[in-house]
């Protein structure tokens, strides 16, 4: 199986969201590559015996229905935010700062 270079692992952080440390690279590349090594492992198994839908569970989902309780609380939780915005909690942006 390839092994990931140092620059994708880098990629793969970035992509996430997370600052890897220079001195981090070399044992999180290992790291990275040892899963791959594992996941390689499990691709040489022999599953041709084996019956794909072994585990299928044919029996209905029962779902209950949703019911509409009314209750007070609404105004409650809206005063114990620590920021609001008219009928809105407000919280912080995710995601970047677009």
């Amino acid at each position: 199986m390839p092994r990931l270079s140092k620059e994708e692992v880098l990629k793969i952080g970035k992509l996430a969201r997370l600052e890897i440390a220079p001195e981090e690279l070399d044992s999180l590349s290992e790291h990275f590559n040892g899963i791959l090594d594992y996941f390689s492992k499990l691709e040489e198994l022999d599953l041709s015996a084996v019956d794909p839908f072994t585990m299928e569970d044919t029996r209905p989902v029962r779902l209950r229905d949703d019911e509409v309780e009314e209750n007070d609380r609404r105004e409650a939780i809206l005063n114990q935010s620590p920021s609001r915005e008219g009928d809105f909690i407000r919280v912080p942006r995710i995601g970047g700062d677009k």
